[in-house]
């Protein structure tokens, strides 16, 4: 026979093996759950942040890949507006060369 004092009123009493068993199954059982959850909480609290981080590295590697290619097209586009002032200054060249020829 085991001693159990009740946590409510204080009052003890006796039980036998098995009571005592069932009992300590309650409290093991119980316990068990809550860790459970609580680890699960803790892993599931885990995956979130994990694909927070995957989301803002992506979006992050997005931006960065948009800039380089932003940066391109500028690229390209100042080129190509050389390019055409160059053969804007050749065209007046050319006409300049032509009148001049023309009018001697």
């Amino acid at each position: 026979m085991n001693e159990i004092k009740c946590p409510h009123c204080g009052k003890a009493f006796k039980i036998d093996e098995a009571g005592y068993a069932d009992i300590l199954k309650q409290v093991r059982d119980s316990e068990f759950e809550q860790q459970l959850h609580e680890r699960l909480e803790l892993a599931e609290q885990d995956k979130r942040n994990a694909i927070e981080l995957a989301i803002t590295k992506a979006a992050s590697e997005s931006q960065k890949a948009a800039a380089v290619k932003e940066a391109e097209i500028q690229d390209l586009k100042a080129k190509l507006e050389a390019g055409e002032v160059t053969r804007k200054l050749a065209v007046t060249e050319a006409l300049s060369a032509v009148e001049k020829s023309e009018t001697r």
